[in-house]
């Protein structure tokens, strides 16, 4: 029997020798070097990925904004006055989120200068509608704080390469095929319209305004037969480029006409833009009924205080020339047209006073009873000269007739001359 006192020994492990130890330590250090290695290749690429992100984002954000903006435009019939206008009915963003990008740099909203004070009832004229453009900027690294106070500097950023610029954004919007034109056309007195807002455009009695603008799309547009704007004949939105023609000779309820009505005397003209040098030109539709007449003299088109002449002061090539001569009897020229059935008519033409000694005057004159009686449009006084051709324009609808004439009247001591020249009577 073995010894009861006797115990069976355990089997004890050697301790770690010291270079077992040295191993586990380099291992360690070998795999933190390749992950710092690992991390210093792939952290650019990662940089790279994240910021192209960003940009991408910014740029989709831009280009919802501008959906917003136009959004408005479409249903407020107005430019939106701040980005910050746009929430919460356009865009989806609060006002901060919409303000500043997500590098906490502002972002800026322009329109061009010219747009600061539209109004859609009044309209874009044909050379503003160009400038129917906004503008937002932003920068993802620093505020760009744009200065755009005038249509040179819009149109400096807008011309912006931002492709130069690194974290430049710039979103353009032309709005102007949001705006079509409408035309309205007077053809005799009475009637009224409405655009967008109040007020309307009545005649009141009279003859209408001509009106020729560009409205955005949807505009509400309505015409009234009456003299003040109350219950409208014809009313849409404006859909398209539209015009109508008011003419009080139709019967009721087409007096208004989207295409140009026949009720009237029609339309016509007579012009003279002395070609050659005559006294019988005729460039207009009809015929003038006679040849210029002169008063006061009597030696033609080619000398005296009355003649046609070449100057580079004419419009184009000859001219009448008036005045001239000094004092002595009043002298004048006239010329007759048949204007029988027009409800309205225009007389036109432009005028150029040259350089001389100052005095006397020049008078234009109509008559609608063939030259029995003669009413002032306008006195010229002939103290002073002009750089271009002046244009001028004078309604002579109450003196339409079968004979109704126009002259020029010199009187007094007139050095100076006026070239006057296209005399155009147009009518409806």
């Amino acid at each position: 029997m073995g010894n009861p006192d006797s115990v069976a020994s355990t089997p004890q492990l050697p301790p770690p020798s010291e270079p077992q130890a040295g191993i586990g330590l380099i291992a360690v250090i070998g795999v933190l070097a390749v992950i710092t290695i690992s991390l210093s290749l792939v952290t650019p690429a990662f940089v790279q990925i994240w910021n192209q992100r960003h940009q991408d984002i910014e740029d989709q954000q831009l280009r919802r904004i501008a959906d917003g903006i136009q959004t408005y435009l479409e249903q407020e019939k107005a430019f939106p006055p701040s980005l910050a206008s746009l929430v919460p009915n356009y865009v989806p963003f609060s006002a901060a989120q919409l303000t500043t990008n997500a590098r906490g740099f502002p972002r800026y909203y322009y329109v061009h200068p010219t747009m600061t004070s539209f109004n859609n009832r009044l309209g874009l004229t044909a050379a503003e509608l160009p400038n129917a453009r906004f503008l937002l900027l932003s920068h993802l690294t620093q505020d760009v704080a744009p200065v755009i106070t005038t249509p040179a500097e819009f149109d400096a950023w807008w011309t912006t390469n931002e492709g130069l610029i690194p974290n430049l954004h710039i979103h353009r919007s032309n709005v102007g095929h949001f705006f079509y034109s409408l035309a309205v056309t007077p053809e005799g007195n009475g009637g009224s319209f409405f655009v967008s807002t109040t007020p309307s455009t009545d005649s009141g009695g009279g003859l209408l305004p001509a009106h020729n603008a560009f409205h955005l799309v949807g505009t509400m547009i309505g015409f009234d037969e009456a003299t003040t704007f109350t219950f409208p004949e014809v009313q849409f939105a404006l859909t398209t480029n539209t015009a109508y023609w008011f003419d009080p000779l139709c019967s009721s309820a087409k007096q208004w006409n989207p295409l140009n009505p026949t009720c009237g005397g029609g339309t016509g003209t007579v012009r003279d833009e002395f070609g050659v040098i005559a006294y019988n030109g005729n460039d207009g539709v009809q015929s003038w009924i006679n040849d210029w007449q002169e008063s006061g003299e009597a030696d033609g088109p080619t000398s005296g205080k009355m003649q046609v002449v070449t100057d580079a002061q004419c419009a184009t090539g000859n001219c009448f020339q008036i005045g001239g001569g000094g004092g002595g009897a009043s002298t004048s020229v006239s010329r007759e047209a048949d204007l029988s059935g027009a409800i309205s008519a225009t007389l036109t033409f432009s005028y150029r006073r040259s350089a001389g000694s100052n005095g006397g005057n020049l008078k234009v004159q109509v008559s609608g009873d063939g030259g029995a009686s003669w009413t002032n449009l306008q006195t010229y006084t002939m103290n002073g000269s002009d750089a271009s051709q002046v244009p001028q324009t004078f309604d002579i609808t109450g003196f339409i007739a079968t004979n109704t004439q126009v002259r020029f009247v010199r009187s007094g001591n007139v050095n100076r001359f006026l070239l006057a020249d296209n005399i155009e009577i147009s009518w409806n």
